[in-house]
């Protein structure tokens, strides 16, 4: 049998292809189906207007037994110091999140979570620290992800999460602590190039004095705790005014220039390459200044820009992105052995939710993640998880009705590797479904589809 007999996706599928394949944690049937009736455009806006996607089941699934997702943080602290239900507010945080980046139908948003969350990293590596994560979480990360870049600054700056994280909470006049102006400059806003020198962030810090925490979880700023003397920071004089000169300082921060290129280069590694392009990079920036950093705007500039739509798979998939598109490709069922799996397979990697414990966030490029045992865990989810699933898949029990091998090959592969298969690639599948027999043959197609090095990239 010929591999030239197995089709081969238009050009305009393969495009939708890839843009399902940025935007969500791995492209699977549903969405690749939508994009394909909506056109590349209409289903970029689909995703852009996240408000508007209906994901009440899945949050009432979650609601319903993770507890602490609702509870106010006066019942979450009792819940978790109280009654000592420790580990709680972590687990529940960390499955909740897994879930939603495998099912969650708003896959665009629970992209830019995770990419904040890596942005303004606050690791949960604590009882309190985790206590305070689910808070930022729910409360503050989830409500501004697709919002304004400077209102989601301020939001941080005044988290429990990081003020804890980064010490904020004990800077104060008698002892300043530089940590969070420091992070602040190099991380958050300006980037490590940006112009800054150490007087900028002894200023910061003297100007972040009393920016603290009231119990259980609420910011606070603290007048007694402020330096109420005069600053200069970034050429700029900073008289007198309390918590207002924090957020004049924020504002100012949020509006650089340097800032924008800093996270739109970040924006665009994360969606594009290691490396993006520089003229992708330069719209995003000018999309980014023309909008005042409305996050919505800069992602329509960058998914919308021709060097992207026309660009092939140049970004290796991280751990996550990885195991999410193997559970989202088999459309695996939402059970207990799936989310077990996912975890450990995360934990095994080096990326479980929420435990990078630098301020950097996880990292986004290639050389750290591509290892010969990061692509043994990859190759071995594939191939077991294949196989442990296969009841609860609706792709592989549909695949199990197609008796001839080129049909189920081409059907497995259109639902798993819809912008389609290279010659060599067509050929070593078909040479593997002739090795397999009949009940085993379509976890062994669709493992060998989803662990090709080709199947690494998106």
């Amino acid at each position: 049998m010929s591999s030239l007999e197995l089709s081969q996706p238009s050009a305009s599928t393969v495009e939708l292809a890839r843009l399902v394949d940025r935007i969500t944690f791995g492209v699977d049937r549903t969405h690749q189906e939508i994009a394909e009736s909506l056109g590349y455009e209409a289903y970029l806006e689909w995703q852009l207007d996240d408000e508007a996607i209906d994901d009440s089941d899945l949050e009432a699934a979650l609601q319903s037994f993770l507890p602490t997702l609702t509870m106010s943080a006066e019942e979450l602290g009792e819940y978790i110091f109280e009654q000592e239900n420790f580990g709680s507010a972590l687990r529940d945080l960390t499955i909740a999140t897994m879930i939603r980046q495998v099912y969650s139908p708003r896959q665009l948003f629970e992209r830019m979570v995770e990419f904040w969350s890596d942005h303004f990293n606050a690791p949960a590596l604590s009882e309190v620290a985790a206590f305070f994560k689910l808070l930022e979480d729910r409360d503050m990360m989830r409500h501004r992800a697709m919002g304004r870049f400077g209102d989601l600054l301020e939001a941080d700056a005044k988290s429990p999460a990081m003020l804890y994280y980064l010490d904020n909470y004990t800077n104060t006049a008698d002892g300043p602590n530089e940590n969070y102006a420091r992070e602040l400059l190099e991380l958050h806003t300006l980037g490590v190039d940006g112009g800054y020198t150490e007087e900028d962030i002894k200023e910061t810090a003297r100007i972040f004095t009393g920016w603290t925490i009231r119990q259980p979880a609420d910011f606070y700023f603290s007048p007694l705790a402020h330096d109420s003397g005069s600053k200069s920071a970034f050429g700029r004089a900073f008289e007198p005014a309390g918590i207002a000169e924090g957020e004049a300082l924020l504002a100012l921060l949020a509006s650089s220039e340097a800032t924008a290129r800093h996270v739109v280069t970040k924006m665009a590694r994360r969606f594009s390459a290691d490396l993006p392009s520089r003229a992708l990079v330069d719209a995003g920036v000018e999309a980014w200044i023309d909008s005042d950093g409305d996050i919505r705007v800069v992602l329509r500039t960058l998914f919308l820009h021709p060097e992207l739509r026309q660009q092939g798979a140049l970004k290796l998939k991280r751990p996550n992105e990885f195991s999410a598109g193997l559970l989202r490709g088999l459309e695996a069922e939402l059970q207990g052995n799936a989310l077990t799996a996912f975890f450990e397979s995360l934990d095994t990697a080096g990326q479980r939710p929420f435990a990078w414990p630098a301020p950097d966030g996880y990292p986004d490029r290639r050389e750290y993640w591509q290892s010969t045992i990061g692509f043994q865990m990859r190759f071995n989810a594939a191939f077991a998880w294949t196989r442990e699933f296969a009841e609860q898949s609706a792709v592989l029990q549909e695949a199990a009705q197609i008796d001839d091998l080129l049909e189920q090959a081409g059907f497995l592969a259109a639902a798993l590797r819809p912008r389609g298969l290279g010659y060599d690639e067509m050929r070593r599948l078909l040479h593997h479904g002739h090795q397999v027999s009949g009940a085993e043959r379509p976890a062994a197609l669709a493992a060998w589809l989803m662990a090709t090095p080709e199947g690494q990239w998106r």
